[in-house]
């Protein structure tokens, strides 16, 4: 073999063509709908402890070992909720990640950010509070098609489904901190059934963010696949 064949390039080889994690989307939306149901749960927990709570009425005809019945079905519902926002949220990185990867390939221009922070957004402190929302805002940008205007005005892509998943997963995330706190430090039965009050909104805030968490997932997915496809 001669040297000049030894420094011969070789070819390239093709690019691998994006495929949209079927899999790993489908987990995520199950994963959330059960997110849905322990909330649910909650909920129902929730309302039987409130109205056992109730000062002018309920309370006044409950035992303790009732309010100790309610209030122990309240907590395990709280542990079950945790449960499943740690395996969803396990998940939707891997699930984000993978997305991410995909948009990069196919559009290498676009996104310049290392798909390592696909996952390395959600762990950061202060850098999670923005950069998981540029980094969907960049893949959907990449995969929605754009949308006709006015005559004489450009095409614009929507990107509300975005905005509306990263609202309510924020304020619902600052406002189940706040809430379990109030519910932790709640001595006195007034405080309790004011605690709970704020609990049961937050269970509600809760369900339409996962519901919102859904259609941005399902939506991502479907418009990537049909670029690949």
């Amino acid at each position: 073999m001669s040297a000049t064949s030894r420094l011969k390039p070789r070819p390239s080889l093709p690019a691998r063509t994006p495929q949209a994690p079927r899999l790993l989307s489908a987990a995520v939306v199950v994963l959330l709908a059960a997110v849905i149901l322990t909330d649910l749960f909650s909920l129902y927990a929730g309302t039987r402890a409130y109205y056992l709570l109730d000062w002018e009425g309920g309370f006044a005809y409950a035992s303790m070992e009732d309010w100790d019945a309610a209030d122990t079905l309240y907590r395990r519902a709280a542990m079950f909720q945790g449960q499943a926002v740690i395996v969803c949220g396990i998940v939707f990185i891997a699930w984000f990640h993978r997305m991410y990867r995909s948009a990069v390939a196919l559009a290498p221009d676009r996104l310049r950010i290392g798909t390592g922070w696909a996952i390395g957004a959600w762990l950061f402190p202060v850098v999670n509070l923005w950069r998981p929302f540029r980094i969907a805002l960049d893949m959907w940008g990449v995969c929605v098609p754009a949308q006709a205007q006015a005559p004489g005005q450009p095409a614009r892509a929507a990107f509300w489904p975005v905005g509306l998943w990263w609202g309510l997963f924020t304020v619902s995330g600052a406002f189940n901190q706040y809430t379990g706190w109030m519910y932790g430090r709640a001595e006195a039965f007034p405080d309790l059934r004011e605690a709970t009050v704020l609990l049961l909104a937050a269970d509600v805030l809760d369900i339409v963010a996962a519901a919102a968490a859904i259609h941005f997932a399902v939506r991502l997915t479907s418009m990537l696949r049909r670029h690949t496809s």
